[in-house]
C-alpha cells in the first residue's frame, strides 16, 4: 500500500490535521498504548516518513570528546548568527563499520579532510528511533567533502575582503627585516615536531639565534585564545625581538582551517614583528599564509632565518673585502705620494739649506768684519778711558794729597801734647775721662790736672760757673 501524499506533510507539521469527529460518549475508559507500543509507532511513522536516507546539514559538536572509540557519537547543530544557543540540535551516531572506511577516505582525500568540532559538513544520514530508549538520532553514512571544503574556502575569502577594505592585507608583508635576524620570537606547541625540527635547524646552523618560545596550541578550539595571548606578548615585548614565527607541522585542510580566524587575522595583519608563517604543506594556504611572509614548513622558516643572517654576513665579508682593497688603494697612492713629497721636501730642504749656508757665510764674514770694527773701536774707546781715568785718578790723588796734608796739619796742631805745650792744661775726673764743663763736677771730687811738665791731683771745694753759661744753661 502507500500513504496518502497528505500524511508526510502532516508527519512534518506542514499540514493541519482534520478535525477529529466528537468523542461518543461512552462508559468505557479509552483505549491506552504502552510504552513500547507508542515508541514503536513512533519508529514505524519515522521510517514512513523518511523510507530513504537524506542528506542533513549542520555544525559537528562533540566529536572529538568520542576520539579513541569504536562508535562515534556527536551531535550537529544549526546555529543562528550572533546567538549564544543553537536553533536545532540532533544526535548522530556513526558507527564502528562507517568510521572505519569513512574517516580515512576523507584524510586521504584530494584535499584532505579530517572531521572535527566548529566544521559545517553535509551528511549522508538515515533518521532512527530506538524504542527501548526513546531516543532519536541521525545514523551517518556518508560525508560530502566538497561542502566543507568550500565552506571553508568562503570563510577564508570572506577574511581576506574585510582585510584588504581595511587595508591591513599586506601590511605585515610589507615590514622589513632587521639585518641580521638573531632575535626569534616562535609560537608553536613545545610538542610539536615542527618546533623540534625548527630548533634543530637553527641550532645546527651555529648562527648564534637567541630562540623565545611562547608555548600554544596548534589546533583545536584552545588555539585561538592561545594564539591571540602570545601575539599581544610579543606586541607588548616587540623591541625585543626582530621577528616572530608561527609554525606547527603538516595537516588536513581542515586542521589549518584553525589559523582561518577573523581575530586572529587582524592581530597578525597589525602585528609590529614581521610575522613568518610555517604551519602546513604548499598545498594548503591558510588566512595567515596571505597575510604574512609564508614557507612551506617549519624547516624552510628555520632555513629562511639561517639564509638571512649567512647573506648578512656574507654581505659584512664582502664590504670588508672591498673596503680592505679600497683601502690598500688609499695607502698605496698615498704611500707614492708621500714618498713624492719626501723627494720634494728632500730637494727643497737641501735648496734652502744651501741657501741658509750662503747666507749663514756671508752673514759670518759681515759679523767678523762689523765685530773687528767694533773691536778696533772699543780698543780706541778703552784707550781713550784708559787716560782719562789715569788723568782723573791723578787729580783726584792731587787733591786727596792736599786734603791729606791740610789734615795732618790740624792733626799736628789739635795734637794734646802741643797744646799742653801752649800753656793749656787738660783735667781730667776720677774715672779718667776729660771733664769739659764744671757743670758735671761734683764738690770734693778729685781730679786730675795734667800740665805740660806733670799732673797734679786737687779737691774741688766750690765750683763757680760763668753767667754767660749759666745763661745759655738756662
Amino acid at each position: 500500500f502507500e500513504f496518502a501524499p497528505e500524511i508526510p506533510s502532516l508527519l512534518a507539521g506542514t499540514l493541519t490535521a482534520p478535525t477529529a469527529p466528537p468523542p461518543v460518549e461512552s462508559d468505557e475508559p479509552p483505549p491506552a498504548l504502552t510504552i513500547s507500543e507508542f515508541n514503536q509507532r513512533v519508529k514505524g511513522c519515522i521510517a514512513d516518513a523518511f523510507p530513504q536516507s537524506i542528506w542533513l546539514i549542520g555544525e559537528v559538536v562533540d566529536f572529538d570528546k568520542s576520539s579513541g572509540r569504536e562508535h562515534r557519537f556527536f551531535r550537529l547543530v544549526e546555529k543562528m548568527p550572533r546567538a549564544q544557543r543553537p536553533k536545532a540540535v540532533v544526535d548522530v551516531a556513526m558507527f564502528a563499520r562507517t568510521a572505519e572506511k569513512l574517516l580515512p577516505a576523507l584524510e586521504r582525500g584530494d584535499p584532505p579532510l579530517t572531521l572535527r568540532d566548529g566544521l559545517e559538513i553535509r551528511a549522508l544520514v538515515r533518521p532512527d528511533f530506538y524504542p527501548g530508549s526513546g531516543r532519536f538520532q541521525v545514523i551517518v553514512n556518508d560525508i560530502d567533502p566538497s561542502f566543507t571544503l568550500g565552506k571553508l574556502a568562503l570563510t577564508k575569502e570572506q577574511i581576506l575582503r574585510e582585510l584588504a577594505q581595511k587595508g591591513l592585507l599586506e601590511r605585515n608583508r610589507q615590514l622589513g627585516l632587521p639585518v641580521p635576524t638573531l632575535r626569534v620570537g616562535v609560537l608553536t606547541s613545545p610538542d610539536a615536531d615542527g618546533w623540534n625540527d625548527f630548533l634543530r635547524h637553527a641550532e645546527e646552523s651555529r648562527c648564534g639565534f637567541d630562540v623565545t618560545l611562547f608555548p600554544i596550541k596548534v589546533q583545536g578550539v584552545d588555539l585561538k585564545p592561545t594564539l591571540l595571548r602570545g601575539l599581544a606578548w610579543f606586541a607588548e615585548h616587540s623591541n625585543q625581538f626582530d621577528v616572530l614565527c608561527i609554525v606547527r607541522g603538516g595537516g588536513s585542510r581542515t586542521d589549518l582551517a584553525w589559523f582561518d580566524d577573523r581575530e586572529v587575522a587582524i592581530a597578525v595583519a597589525r602585528h609590529p614583528l614581521k610575522v613568518i608563517v610555517g604551519i602546513g604543506h604548499q598545498r594548503d594556504q591558510s588566512v595567515l599564509d596571505v597575510i604574512a611572509q609564508s614557507e612551506k614548513t617549519p624547516t624552510a622558516v628555520a632555513e629562511l632565518l639561517v639564509r638571512l643572517v649567512e647573506s648578512a654576513r656574507n654581505d659584512v665579508r664582502e664590504r670588508g673585502e672591498r673596503l680592505a682593497d679600497t683601502v690598500a688603494d688609499v695607502l698605496a697612492d698615498s704611500a707614492h705620494a708621500l714618498a713624492e713629497t719626501s723627494r720634494r721636501i728632500a730637494r727643497a730642504t737641501g735648496d734652502r739649506l744651501a741657501a741658509a749656508h750662503r747666507r749663514l757665510a756671508e752673514a759670518g764674514r759681515d759679523l767678523a768684519v762689523h765685530t773687528n770694527l767694533r773691536l778696533m773701536r772699543e780698543r780706541t774707546e778703552s784707550a781713550r778711558a784708559v787716560m782719562r781715568l789715569q788723568n782723573a785718578s791723578g787729580r783726584l790723588l792731587e787733591r786727596a794729597a792736599v786734603r791729606l796734608e791740610r789734615a795732618d796739619t790740624r792733626r799736628r796742631l789739635l795734637d794734646p801734647k802741643r797744646v799742653l805745650q801752649r800753656g793749656f792744661t787738660i783735667v781730667r775726673g776720677q774715672d779718667g775721662r776729660i771733664a769739659p764743663s764744671i757743670a758735671k763736677l761734683a764738690t770734693s771730687e778729685r781730679l786730675a790736672i795734667q800740665f805740660r811738665d806733670g799732673t797734679a791731683e786737687v779737691h774741688v771745694d766750690a765750683t763757680r760757673p760763668d753767667q754767660d753759661e749759666n745763661a745759655d744753661h738756662e
